[in-house]
């Protein structure tokens, strides 16, 4: 496929993946934030809180949202090769077969050469000498990582073994602080510090879809016990917009506050269907890991749900798990009691909130695989490169499969591997 054709294509399934959810023009005139930023003005509520008295730079190198594959992590659904489980210093046997995933072009696999190499290096070193030494660098695989997704995206993925350079916090610091969107995300939803909210601001502006999720909800109660305060927050307007940026992304708690929204209008038979077709979007989302699964792959199959579980998934994202602290919450919380009257979703509106459901996923899905389609186009020229750096290794993984099968992947410690 061309570039011409991919872009046709890209552009063709933005426009349809709005079109279903009724959204106004405003709702969904965002252009992503990248480049360099400048951090974020916003005021501090209390001049003498620790939050307000952090250092932070005044401006970001802030990178796109990586497109992760589906191929990174599971082979596609025609095929029998099983992917390695990426246990880091756990099970050494795995490092060929980890290896040979990672002269594939598979940045997952990098990331765990590079907490195994900085685990035992000389051992590997002294296991395999006709591997160039060179690979045997951390250094080595933090750059070809880098290039196939971002510097900070890496960082976010060593960030799960909690290991060495792969440290969880740190590591996500280190990842926020070259500008990667998941990294801010996961740092500012894991520790309560003065950064939070300027990492999740420029996070949900770049276009991370779980960061503007969490910015909708900013919007939505103020945000007052943080910190620092959005500005004009609570703002129903802007936060139903962080909440469209989010749904465009793919990420599912956003479909449930829409179908809270949609239970909570006046017009009862038109909020039941719209309610059971996020419904129906969210779960499907959730089941394929925030739609990344969805590329490769057809859509699952439907079916109809009753009123009581539409509710139940409105409510499970609406419902904090902490006490409430805002009148901003209290009111939401209110608000939520009135939406539970018990209500009927006969057979023709179960089916046209299906059918719409469907259109959104098949659109969403279309836009999916053409970014995809884009950058395994870029991917793959990478891996031509790194293969023809790392011939030698190549020659010896087909002398060792051949002298004896690599041996089977195991999982030592983390099960299933690492998504």
């Amino acid at each position: 496929m061309s570039w011409r054709s991919t872009v046709i294509l890209l552009f063709a399934a933005l426009c349809l993946l709005v079109a279903p959810l009724r959204l106004s023009a405003a709702e969904v005139d965002f252009m992503p934030q990248l480049g360099l930023r400048s951090l974020p003005e916003l005021a501090c509520m209390d001049e003498n809180s620790a939050h307000c008295n952090q250092a932070l730079p005044q401006t970001l190198l802030v990178t796109s949202p990586v497109v992760e594959d589906p191929a990174w992590y599971s082979p596609p659904p025609d095929k029998t090769h099983n992917k390695p489980h990426y246990v880091g210093c756990q099970a050494p046997g795995q490092y060929l077969p980890i290896l040979q995933e990672a002269l594939e072009g598979n940045p997952v696999a990098m990331a765990d050469l590079i907490i195994r190499i900085q685990c035992d290096r000389p051992a590997l070193a002294a296991a395999h000498p006709d591997i160039p030494a060179f690979m045997h660098s951390v250094p080595f695989w933090l750059e070809w990582a880098a290039r196939y997704t971002s510097p900070g995206w890496i960082y976010a993925r060593l960030a799960l073994y909690d290991d060495g350079i792969g440290h969880t916090r740190s590591a996500y610091t280190r990842g926020a602080f070259l500008g990667d969107p998941k990294s801010m995300h996961a740092y500012a939803t894991r520790w309560n510090t003065g950064t939070n909210l300027h990492w999740l601001l420029m996070a949900a502006d770049a276009g991370y879809g779980p960061a503007a999720h969490e910015i909708s909800r900013w919007y939505r109660f103020g945000g007052q016990n943080s910190g620092y305060s959005l500005p004009k927050a609570p703002d129903t307007d802007m936060a139903r917009r962080y909440r469209t940026i989010a749904m465009n992304r793919g990420y599912p708690r956003a479909f449930a506050y829409a179908a809270f929204e949609a239970l909570a209008e006046e017009n009862a038979a038109q909020a039941v269907e719209d309610a059971c077709m996020y419904t129906h979007i969210g779960r499907v989302l959730e089941k394929t890991d925030n739609g990344l699964l969805l590329a490769d792959r057809s859509l699952p199959q439907m079916q109809p749900i009753p009123f009581e579980q539409v509710l139940a998934y409105a409510l499970c994202a609406v419902l904090p798990p902490w006490p409430l602290l805002s009148q901003e919450e209290k009111l939401h919380f209110q608000d939520s009691q009135k939406i539970r009257r018990p209500r009927v979703i006969d057979d023709e509106m179960q089916n046209r909130a299906m059918e719409r459901a469907s259109a959104w996923l098949r659109a969403f899905q279309a836009q999916r695989q053409a970014e995809l389609v884009m950058e395994r186009e870029r991917r793959n020229a990478l891996t031509a490169q790194l293969r023809e750096q790392c011939s030698h290794a190549l020659t010896y993984l087909v002398k060792t499969q051949d002298s004896a099968p690599l041996p089977r992947p195991v999982t030592a410690r983390h099960a299933p591997p690492f998504i």
